[in-house]
This record gives structure tokens, sequence and C-alpha cells, in this order.
């Protein structure tokens, strides 16, 4: 029978929880799904919009608050990862009376999510909002160019995930009305026809829109 020294088996333990808990980073979202929840309320009274998450799994609902600015409402909520993902959004105007609520039910995957969208139906006489939560934000530039019949302009986008971390990837360009302007698959718009139409990037179900006017 061979005896190790005690002394030697607690160095080999000490070692071996500090490999443990020294290993490779550890991502601190693993298991989780980070969601970009964006909405246009420019042309409602809404001032604060609320997310909530519930699951069965889920023992205490999970509430963010999503900040708007210049008529934009945009922020993250972190989800733990799985199925039956219930996020409800509630719009509330300045005097905190509800205005517009919606939900979807979702499943989270940890890491990338594809964007879905979310109608928020008005309460109050208001028009409807549409709420888009997903993994990447989407920027057109230029914003609101003007060209002539027969002009073009040369789109760029620019694509973030809920980190704003840049990201490079290929989109997706349609146009919404080809009369008034086409856009090829680089992101070159040429005019077709006087008036304004968007035009539209997409990528990962996420979209950044500009809107283009054609003058004679």
């Amino acid at each position: 029978m061979v005896r190790t020294p005690f002394r030697t088996v607690w160095f080999t333990l000490a070692s071996v929880l500090v490999l443990a808990a020294c290993g490779d980073p550890i991502d601190p979202n693993q298991g989780r799904g980070t969601l970009i929840v964006r909405a246009d309320v420019s042309a409602t009274a809404v001032a604060t919009l609320v997310a909530e998450v519930t699951a069965p799994d889920i023992p205490t609902a999970l509430l963010f608050n999503i900040p708007i600015s210049a008529g934009v409402a945009s922020g993250t909520v972190v989800v733990p990862a799985g199925s039956n993902r219930t996020v409800a959004l509630r719009a509330y105007d300045a005097g905190g009376i509800l205005t517009h609520s919606g939900s979807a039910e979702l499943d989270i995957q940890p890491g990338t999510n594809a964007t879905v969208a979310i109608t928020l139906t008005p309460l109050t006489g208001d028009q409807a909002i549409v709420a888009t939560l997903g993994s990447f934000t989407i920027t057109v530039t230029p914003s609101s160019p003007n060209i002539g019949i027969g002009g073009t302009v040369q789109l760029d986008v620019s694509i973030t995930d809920w980190n704003g971390t840049p990201t490079s990837a290929t989109v997706s360009w349609a146009t919404q009305n080809p009369g008034i302007a086409t856009v090829d698959a680089t992101g070159l718009v040429t005019g077709a026809g006087v008036g304004s139409t968007k035009i539209a990037a997409t990528f990962h179900g996420a979209t950044g829109t500009a809107t283009v006017v054609v003058g004679p």
C-alpha cells in the first residue's frame, strides 16, 4: 500500500479548484439572450415604455424601462434562454395613463436572436406602435437624401449588436415603391419618379430605413 502525503493531496486539490475557477473566461450572458427593443413613438403621446418578461420557469417577472429620446424608444432587455418567454410591452403617457399594449411569446436562444415585431394596440385613440426586438441595430446613411429622376445616391449601412459592437454582414436591400426609386444589391438608389419612398436594409430580421425624395 502506497501512502500519499496529505500535503501533496491538498496541493493537488487546490490546483484543481484554481484551474476550475480561472479557466477560460466565462461569458456573463451565457444562457441568456440580450434583445434590443426599438420603437418609433414620435407620432404618439407616449412618454414611458415598459417591457415585462414572464415564463413558467421565471419565478419573478423581469421588468425593464426602455428610454425614449427624440421620439424613439430604444433599450435592451436580458432574458434567460428558453422557450415560452412572454414579452409584454406597455406604453404610458406623461400622466402615467396606459396608452398602448402588446405582447408576444418567444423562444430565446443564448447569444444571437432573430428580430421579431410586436404591435402595440392603442387604447386611447392613438395610432398603433410597432416595436422590434432583436440582437442587431441597423442604421442607413444618408437617412433622407434628395435626388432627381435618373439620379443616383449610394446608401451605406452600419450594423451593431446589443453591446454597440460593429458587425460585418451583407444586408438585403428593398424599396417600398419602385415607381419612385429603385435600389440594387449594393444599396445604390436610382430615382424613377417624383415623390418619396423608403429604402430598407435588412439583416437577421432587423431593418434600417432611409427616406429618399425624388424631385423632377
